[in-house]
């Protein structure tokens, strides 16, 4: 049975042989699990070091309008009469952005819902992936076995080629599952776990080697919950929705609508700003699944998206 979910950088090289906060209800399946149905079809820059591709989440269409109508807060704003005098009882309101902690706090109340289910060693965790670095790439495919003893790659309108798996690897989709059921669901406690990993893991690098003083924690925390987001069908729920929750906690975290990934889909921009750089993670409008990255600085911009992902029983199936 194949499992759906829809999500890092240049393919592998081929194998050898409750209730939403502000009275929103949202809309959509859930995020992360270890094997959900997603569907998600649908941001390019200077050449960054890029790693090997990797995962996925979401917010979604009513959803994520029903959450921006749920944190505007309207402002009287004086309109001008004719005449050029701005008079004070003729106001318009004028909406805020969306806050971030309502709309991941969202987020985390749909992760909480889905319904997940156990993966067999035997089956493969899919992915197809896009890059934007300057110049599109052809999009991949790629599956890996679930116990590490397998691995396939396909580019877009190539042959399937089908190998060993290197058990253990960093690559290895049961090293991140066991990572993965190893981390703590509570969301300070997480945060302050990806602050000090002693190996960045990240979809795009945002600004290091030359991130500003003091900001490499927050960095370093963002960029692991987008690397791990990226394996949505393999995260347990409480463990999805505490990353939204530590994703709310990170300073200089801001919510952009109506942001583009690198292959034009619109969704819900979780954005990190650190000085001229902003980091975007992409979630869909409708469920808040991870669409994909983005980094956007004074070079231009670069970008990731994950097109398709989940659990199935052989290399070359599709969710």
């Amino acid at each position: 049975m194949a499992v759906r979910h829809r999500h890092q950088p240049h393919p592998p090289a081929p194998p050898p042989r409750d209730q939403p906060v502000s009275g929103t209800e949202p809309h959509g399946g859930g995020l992360g699990g270890r094997a959900v149905h997603r569907s998600g079809r649908s941001a390019g820059g200077r050449g960054r070091p890029a790693a090997r591709p990797r995962w996925g989440l979401a917010l979604g269409g009513a959803g994520a309008l029903a959450v921006a109508a749920a944190v505007a807060v309207p402002q009287l704003v004086a309109v001008p009469q004719p005449g050029g005098t701005a008079q004070s009882g003729d106001r318009q309101p004028a909406a805020q952005p969306p806050d971030a902690v309502v709309v991941l706090e969202n987020a985390a109340l749909v992760a909480t819902r889905t319904k997940t289910a156990d993966i067999r060693p035997d089956q493969w965790f899919y992915i197809k992936e896009s890059q934007h670095m300057g110049g599109d790439l052809p999009a991949f495919e790629h599956w890996s076995r679930m116990d590490g003893r397998g691995s396939a790659v396909r580019a877009e309108g190539g042959e399937l080629r089908i190998g060993d798996g290197e058990p253990n690897a960093r690559t290895d989709p049961s090293r991140t599952q066991r990572e993965l059921e190893g981390l703590p669901t509570d969301p300070d406690a997480l945060l302050e776990h990806f602050r000090n990993l002693k190996e960045e893991r990240t979809p795009l690098s945002i600004c290091g080697p030359t991130c500003p003083a003091g900001a490499e924690g927050d960095v370093r925390a963002f960029g692991a919950i987008g690397w791990y987001m990226k394996f949505g069908p393999m995260i347990p729920a409480d463990t999805t929705a505490a990353m939204y929750r530590a994703l709310a906690k990170i300073p200089n975290v801001t919510i952009e609508e109506n942001t583009a990934d690198g292959d034009g889909r619109k969704g819900i921009g979780v954005v990190l700003t650190v000085g001229e750089s902003k980091g975007y993670y992409i979630l869909d409008p409708g469920d808040y699944h991870y669409l994909g990255m983005k980094v956007v600085d004074g070079d231009g911009a670069v970008a990731m998206s994950v097109l398709d992902s989940g659990i199935v029983d052989g290399p070359g199936q599709t969710p």
